[in-house]
């Protein structure tokens, strides 16, 4: 399968920073997200349904980027869980240790966009 759309960095970034904004809204007692999963997103939809991971999947960048997306999208999950439990501080320690994790995401976007245009595979 081909992929249908090229890789956006700057949207998959975005959207990626959205969704820490989404999490301190419900922290502090907004609406609990939707389509948290590591597939629903745009990034995931382009990974597991646009053919990102079958065209790239051997690259090492593309490695790295899945598993810190599923870690991320596994934390977000996790603090809306225990804000739900009624665990209030560990749901907040968990969108803290969002910070870092989104840090790194952010990092492995950039450099999986760079590697794709260098080699032209976009």
């Amino acid at each position: 399968m081909a992929v249908k759309h090229a890789f956006n960095a700057s949207v998959a970034k975005l959207q990626h920073e959205m969704w820490k904004n989404k999490i301190i809204t419900f922290l502090n007692g907004g609406p609990v997200p939707t389509e948290v999963s590591h597939r629903e997103c745009q990034l995931g939809k382009w990974l597991y349904e646009e053919g990102g991971k079958e065209e790239y999947g051997s690259l090492p960048e593309m490695r790295h980027l899945e598993k810190e997306h599923t870690k991320f999208h596994d934390v977000i999950k996790q603090a809306i869980a225990m804000q739900q439990a009624g665990n209030e501080k560990e749901a907040w320690n968990l969108y803290e240790s969002l910070k870092p994790l989104s840090k790194e995401l952010l990092a492995i976007i950039d450099t999986l966009s760079n590697k794709l245009k260098q080699n032209k595979v976009s």
